[in-house]
């Protein structure tokens, strides 16, 4: 897959409502782990590792767009 094609789909996937919906959700969810005063400390280090997951797979899709907006340059 070119680094343009990956653009693509990610632009799309960052797009998509439904994804970001269930991402926020999913994100709210562990988030709210922390603020819950009777959480164990398994659960808030599950949902900690939750939140970091979710904001890597945002990062990575983020710079997906952005090395192929550079490949695009390249190639012009």
């Amino acid at each position: 897959m070119t680094p343009e094609q990956r653009k693509l789909n990610a632009e799309r996937l960052l797009n998509d409502e439904t994804l970001r919906l269930a991402l926020d959700m999913i994100q709210h969810d562990a988030i709210g782990v922390f603020t819950y005063p009777n959480a164990s400390q398994e659960d808030i280090m599950e949902a900690h590792r939750m939140v970091r997951a979710l904001d890597a797979l945002r990062i990575k899709l983020e710079a997906f767009v952005v090395d192929g907006k550079m490949a695009e340059r390249r190639s012009k």
